[in-house]
């Protein structure tokens, strides 16, 4: 099988102990299958211990984390797994051993690349895009460890979003940006889709006989900016992304999450108009520490797509997908803004890069709840999806 790995792939090790946002700490960490079934016919005083860590609600079984904080119970006072210290890597959760690589398996090919949620990865797409070096794909042959995780045998269709994703990063990278056009676009193919039925009858979409649009026909270097105005990032940061107890499982976004709170709650709601002008003010002040920051948004865009954009394969909902990359840019600009305000008068110059991957790490484990966000926004839109 073709496996296909993103640039930074090989480069990645994990730094231990050493991590200032380390994964054990900040989520729940599920527990698979094969590693439940593992743990639970475990003999002696381990195995027993093992038990007694495991929770299971619904069809979520997970490991039993400290109060409040979400912290794995096996994470030791050294920062490492004593789990993989004591036993090896066999008796971890198959999501510890993974991440933070995700492993997309199309049933013809893999895709693999790294969830920036892990601060060393997030370094490592900053050193990359700083330099201005494009994330591309490696290929080459072998066997995937892991099963294949789509439903849909529409290759055609898959085809297509190959070619839509690599002509969208083309027009990203000749100076379209992050603007307008890009959700027409989206707009544009899933009223396709949905005219031509494909979801109910099967057809091959992106095929001659059923063609779908594509992302050059809406190439413009002058394209109208896509921004979220200050009424729009409120419902995105209070619909979807925030929540009281990131107090404890993630204290250095908390930290970011009250100043906007401070900043804008009050404002937003009072004067919408003014606090636009201030949400821009902000983003302004910006270039003062991060001047590469227009092209760090648009590689962070980039990279979503080449990590998040073959979803489209399995719900066809373009405008979805599409947005929610956007909206994620916007607030992850707004975190990167309220950080540099606050250094403001206390630091000069530019922002090192390991305190922007630190802000980017902690931001990405919750990025994708703003997706909860996404359908009241999108219900302005002529499309529902």
């Amino acid at each position: 099988m073709k496996i296909k790995q993103i640039s930074i792939l090989k480069q990645f090790h994990c730094t231990g102990a050493a991590c200032p946002s380390n994964c054990c700490r900040g989520w729940k960490i599920p527990i698979d299958d094969a590693a439940y079934e593992k743990y639970i016919t475990e003999k002696g005083f381990f195995g027993f211990l093992l038990r007694c860590f495991l929770v299971k609600k619904e069809e979520l079984t997970s490991f039993r984390c400290s109060k409040h904080q979400y912290r794995c119970p096996f994470w030791g006072l050294d920062r490492l797994c004593t789990l993989q210290k004591n036993h090896g890597t066999d008796y971890m959760p198959r999501v510890c051993v993974e991440f933070p690589r995700q492993l997309s398996n199309f049933g013809t090919f893999c895709e693999e690349t790294l969830y920036l949620a892990c601060h060393e990865a997030a370094r490592l797409f900053l050193d990359q895009a700083r330099a201005g070096i494009p994330f591309t794909f490696e290929e080459k042959t072998g066997t995937a460890g892991y099963e294949e995780n789509t439903t849909n045998d529409d290759l055609d269709f898959l085809n297509y979003l190959l070619k839509s994703r690599d002509e969208l990063i083309t027009m990203l990278t000749d100076g379209c940006g992050l603007t307008a056009n890009l959700l027409t676009y989206a707009k544009d193919a899933q009223e396709k889709c949905l005219s031509y039925g494909a979801v109910n009858t099967g057809i091959n979409l992106g095929s001659e006989q059923f063609p779908l649009p594509s992302p050059f026909d809406y190439f413009s270097a002058e394209g109208k900016p896509f921004t979220v105005n200050a009424s729009t990032m409120y419902t995105l940061f209070f619909k979807g992304f925030y929540h009281p107890s990131l107090k404890h499982s993630s204290p250095v976004l908390y930290k970011l999450c009250q100043k906007y709170i401070r900043e804008f709650y009050t404002l937003t709601k009072a004067n919408p108009a003014q606090a636009d002008k201030k949400l821009n003010a902000l983003y302004n002040l910006t270039y003062e520490y991060v001047p590469d920051f227009d092209a760090l948004m648009t590689s962070y865009y980039i990279y979503y797509l080449q990590k998040n954009f073959l979803d489209i394969y399995e719900d066809y909902c373009f405008v979805k997908h599409i947005l929610c990359g956007m909206a994620q840019a916007q607030m992850l600009g707004l975190f990167i803004a309220l950080y540099c305000k606050d250094r403001r008068g206390k630091k000069k110059g530019p922002l090192p890069t390991d305190e922007l991957a630190l802000i980017l790490a902690v931001y990405e484990r919750r990025a994708p709840q703003i997706e909860d966000a996404l359908k009241e926004i999108i219900v302005s839109l002529p499309l529902s999806c």
